[in-house]
C-alpha cells in the first residue's frame, strides 16, 4: 500500500501544508499591521523572516514546529468549518491541477491492481483526476464522512481502496484545527492498522510533521507482523529528514521490520522508474500514462557543403571552456531560489549556483560574502567533466556557464547589464559617446551617411527610454557551443516594452541584410574589440577560483 503526503501534490501545482502556513501567516500579518496583502511576495525570502519574526515576537509557534498548522487555522478561522472549507475549495480548486507523469504513473498502477490500498493526508482531488484520466474511470475516496466504510471495504477486499485520512475538503469534515487533529477518525486508524498487517508500505511526499498520523504510525507497528512486506520511507534527499521520521523508522528496525529511509528523487522521478519496469500493461494504458512518448531518431547530417549561397548565422564558436570551479559544501541545503535570493541582499561579485553541488568562480572572500560566513563550511577545487555534456543537460550548468562568459564580455564595458531570455548588454545613455559605440554609429547611418542615435526618449511615454543592445545567449548545436549574438532594440523600464511594440518594429523596420550585417560586425568589435580572429574571455583573474573562455568572433556560415 502507499501512504502519500502534500510533497506529491506539489508538483500538480497544489500547495503543501507549509505553502498554506505561510499563506496564513502574511493575512494574518497583514490583517493586524493594516497592509495589502497582494502587495507581498509570499516566495521572497527577506519578507518571509521579516513575517516570522513578528510571529516570534507574539509568542507563536516556532517557524517548522508541528503546532504551526493547527494553530494558524485556528488564529484564522476560530471554528469556522464553512469558512476552512471555502478557503481551501480556493487553495485546492481542480482547475490549478496540472498532472505530472508520476500522477499518471500511480494511477496506471492503480488500474493494474499493484497499487490497492492508498492513505493520503491530502484533500485535493490529484489522484482521483490523474486516476479519470489514465482509465477513464473515477474513483471515490473515502473520507471522515464515511470511514466506516473503508475497513469494510478491505476487509472484501473491495480494491482499490483511496483513503483521506483528513478527510475532503468538500465535506464538512476535515482536520486542521488543534482539536481535530488530536486523533484519527477511529474507523480510518483501524483502515490503516489493519492494512498494515497485510501489506507492506511506500511512503511518499510526507514530512512525518502531524503527530497524529505519526502516532498512527507507531500504533501499527506494535502489532505483529506488521508491515510484512516491508516499509519503504522515500525522500527526495536525505539530508532533508526530519528527526521525527528518523526515529521511527529505527523503531520499526528494532521490531524487526524491514524498514529504510530511500533517496529516490522527486515523486515523478521514482514513479516514472517503477512504471517503466512494470511489464503487464496495456499499449492503451502506457499511452495514457506516458503521454508524450520519444522515440530514438538517427538522420545523418548531409555533408559539409561548399556551394552558394553563403547563409551568415549570428554565432561565434566556442572553442575552449574552463573545466574547474570552486565546490561549496554548506551547512544546510541550498536550492537555486535559497542561493538566488541571497546573492540579491548580499551583493557579491562571484558567479554561484547550484547544481549537484553549490558551485561557484571568483575570490574566496567574495564567495563567503555572496552566501554568507556562517552558512559556508568549506571551498574546495572541483573538476567538471565533460563540461558541454553538463551544459546541454542541466539548466543549473548552462546558466553558471552562461553568466560567466557575459560577465567576462560586459567586464570594464559601459553597458546596462540585463537578465531577459539570456542576457541583455545595453548601451548605457549616460555613456552613448563612448569611443567603443563608433562602430554602432558607422553601422546604423542613414542612407545619407548621417549619424543616427543609439538611444532616446520614446516621445509620449514619460520615463521611458530606448536604446540599442544585443542580447546573448549559450546554445548547443552538434556537440559545438555557440554564443549566440542578436541586436535588438532595449526598453527602460523593461515592463513597458509590450507598451511599444509598434515603436520598436519602426525602428527596425529596414534592417535588411546589408545593414544587420554591419551591425552584427559593429557589436562583436565593441564586445571584443577585434572580429575574425579568436579571443580569450578571462573572469577573476588572480582571484583563487578563475575562469576563461576561447572565441572566435567570425560566425559560424552554412553554405549549400
Amino acid at each position: 500500500m502507499w501512504f502519500l503526503g502534500a510533497g506529491i501534490s506539489r508538483t500538480a501545482g497544489m500547495p503543501t501544508a507549509t505553502d498554506i502556513i505561510w499563506d496564513l501567516k502574511f493575512k494574518h500579518y497583514c490583517i493586524e499591521e493594516n497592509q495589502k496583502y497582494d502587495s507581498h511576495d509570499t516566495n521572497n525570502e527577506i519578507i518571509r523572516n521579516k513575517v516570522q519574526s513578528y510571529m516570534d515576537s507574539r509568542g507563536y509557534p516556532k517557524l517548522w514546529s508541528p503546532e504551526e498548522y493547527s494553530y494558524y487555522f485556528e488564529l484564522t478561522f476560530g471554528h469556522n468549518y464553512a469558512e476552512q472549507q471555502k478557503y481551501l475549495i480556493e487553495k485546492l480548486s481542480e482547475d490549478k491541477i496540472s498532472l505530472n507523469i508520476g500522477h499518471r504513473a500511480l494511477a496506471g498502477l492503480i488500474e493494474l491492481n499493484i497499487a490497492r490500498v492508498i492513505f493520503t493526508t491530502n484533500f485535493d482531488s490529484v489522484i482521483e483526476k490523474a486516476y479519470a484520466q489514465v482509465s477513464n474511470k473515477s474513483i471515490s475516496p473515502y473520507h471522515l464522512e464515511g470511514s466506516y466504510a473503508a475497513l469494510e471495504a478491505l476487509n472484501q477486499e473491495r480494491f482499490p481502496i483511496y483513503a483521506k485520512i483528513h478527510g475532503d475538503f468538500r465535506y464538512q469534515s476535515i482536520k486542521n484545527l488543534s482539536i481535530d487533529l488530536q486523533s484519527n477518525d477511529s474507523e480510518m486508524q483501524r483502515c490503516f492498522i489493519a492494512a498494515a498487517n497485510r501489506f507492506g508500505i511506500v511512503v511518499s511526499g510526507y514530512s512525518g510533521r502531524d503527530s497524529n498520523v505519526m502516532e498512527m504510525f507507531y500504533t501499527a507497528i506494535k502489532q505483529n507482523n506488521a508491515f510484512p512486506f516491508g516499509l519503504f520511507w522515500t525522500v527526495t534527499n536525505k539530508k532533508d529528514v526530519s528527526n521525527s521520521v528518523l526515529e521511527f523508522i529505527e523503531n520499526a528496525k528494532n521490531k524487526g521490520i524491514d524498514a529504510h529511509i530511500v533517496e529516490t528523487g522527486t515523486f515523478d522521478s521514482m514513479l516514472s522508474k517503477i512504471w517503466k519496469q512494470t511489464t503487464v500493461k496495456s499499449i492503451a494504458l502506457e499511452e495514457s500514462v506516458r503521454t508524450v512518448l520519444a522515440s530514438e531518431v538517427n538522420i545523418p547530417l548531409p555533408e559539409k557543403g561548399k556551394g552558394f549561397p553563403i547563409l551568415r548565422t549570428n554565432a561565434l564558436p566556442i572553442t575552449s571552456i574552463p573545466n574547474n570551479c570552486a565546490v561549496v559544501e554548506t551547512v544546510t541545503p541550498l536550492s537555486h531560489i535559497e542561493i538566488k535570493e541571497i546573492l540579491k541582499v548580499n551583493k557579491s561579485s562571484a558567479i554561484i549556483n547550484r547544481a549537484e553541488n553549490v558551485i561557484a568562480w571568483g575570490n574566496e572572500s567574495e564567495i563567503y560574502k555572496g552566501l554568507g560566513k556562517d552558512m559556508v563550511l568549506s571551498i574546495s577545487k572541483f573538476e567538471l567533466i565533460n563540461p558541454i555534456e553538463l551544459i546541454t543537460k542541466n539548466k543549473s550548468y548552462h546558466a553558471f556557464y552562461e553568466r560567466a562568459i557575459v560577465t567576462a564580455i560586459s567586464s570594464n564595458k559601459p553597458f546596462l547589464f540585463r537578465n531577459d531570455k539570456g542576457f541583455v548588454l545595453a548601451v548605457n545613455p549616460q555613456n552613448a559617446n563612448n569611443p567603443i559605440f563608433e562602430p554602432l554609429f558607422e553601422a546604423l547611418k542613414d542612407r545619407y551617411g548621417n549619424k543616427v542615435s543609439i538611444h532616446g526618449q520614446i516621445s509620449n511615454r514619460q520615463n521611458t527610454f530606448w536604446t540599442e543592445a544585443v542580447r546573448l545567449k549559450l546554445e548547443n548545436r552538434n556537440n559545438q557551443l555557440y554564443l549566440m549574438i542578436k541586436p535588438i532594440i532595449w526598453i527602460e523600464p523593461h515592463l513597458e516594452r509590450q507598451k511599444n511594440i509598434d515603436f520598436i518594429k519602426n525602428k527596425i523596420k529596414n534592417r535588411y541584410n546589408s545593414i544587420t550585417h554591419n551591425l552584427l560586425n559593429a557589436w562583436i568589435r565593441i564586445l571584443f574589440n577585434t572580429i575574425g580572429t579568436e579571443v580569450e574571455l578571462k573572469g577573476f583573474e588572480g582571484s583563487n577560483y578563475p575562469y576563461s573562455f576561447k572565441i572566435n568572433t567570425r560566425t559560424a556560415f552554412s553554405q549549400r
